[in-house]
């Protein structure tokens, strides 16, 4: 695997959401559970608890108003 595809940045701030069950699996949901839409979001090689992933789906959830699940 090439170098540029596992190197990154850490972005600034804290996560807003939440670690829930989604099914028999963990996931970070972020944003209001009754919104009436829904993201999937599935995660890259840093997985789902990296703070960017997190980060990233707490500003879909803000943007669209949706509830965002990101899970493992």
């Amino acid at each position: 695997m090439s170098q540029c595809c596992i190197s990154g940045f850490a972005w600034n701030g804290k996560p807003k959401g939440r670690e829930e069950k989604l099914g028999k699996h963990n996931a970070y949901v972020a944003g209001s559970a009754d919104s009436g839409v829904a993201i999937l979001f599935l995660h890259d090689i840093f997985g789902w608890k990296f703070t960017n992933n997190r980060l990233l789906a707490d500003h879909f959830a803000d943007e669209v108003g949706a509830t965002v699940y990101l899970p493992d």
